[in-house]
């Protein structure tokens, strides 16, 4: 096979059209990035069009015994739900944590549907629903995280424009520079 030059993210995504999982190295610094060099995580999950396993700093072994599912109730947290199945049915631990700001009847509500859904198959998973004026939603799943000793948070990648996240900060940006877990994302 000929090599190929060109932006790394975007021939990543490009070859990755035909796979199940597309697993990268933890990103990189901001100070560090050269975009002609690496994979930029976020750009990836939003043009690739598949699930993205983004491995830990630590490049500790995969073993997604404990896994944390962040829950939002978007088409991008279901989605990213379905592709994480096949690790989901082995996994010991699952809890779906949701965020909610006031509404909690509505989140419960989302969060017990995707608890519903797992279960038809075979997943048995517990839920939280933790209220946002405690902190940032972020901190508060990162939080959840180390308390379960999470292998991997499962998540919806950019709910928000990409753009809004940049700006303004946000759960995926936050996720992605959270190098203590390995991370499921999908758009």
């Amino acid at each position: 096979m000929a090599g190929v030059v060109g932006n790394p993210t975007q021939q990543l995504a490009l070859n990755a059209r035909a796979s199940d999982l597309i697993v990268v190295g933890p990103p990189m610094q901001d100070f560090m990035i050269d975009h002609h060099r690496t994979v930029d995580a976020g750009s990836l999950i939003l043009s690739a069009g598949r699930p993205v396993l983004v491995a830990s700093d630590t490049l500790a072994p995969f073993r997604p015994e404990s896994i944390l599912i962040a829950w939002n109730y978007t088409r991008e947290a279901r989605r990213a739900v379905v592709d994480a199945l096949p690790f989901l049915v082995d996994a010991r631990d699952v809890v779906i944590a949701t965020v909610e700001g006031g509404g909690e009847v509505t989140c419960r509500a989302g969060v017990e549907d995707a608890q519903r859904f797992l279960a038809s198959h075979g997943v048995k998973a517990r839920c939280e629903v933790i209220d946002s004026r405690r902190s940032a939603p972020a901190q508060i799943l990162l939080q959840i995280g180390q308390q379960i000793a999470a292998d991997l948070i499962v998540l919806g990648g950019y709910g928000h424009s990409r753009a809004r996240e940049l700006a303004f900060g946000g759960v995926t940006r936050s996720v992605l520079q959270a190098g203590s877990f390995h991370r499921l994302l999908s758009n």
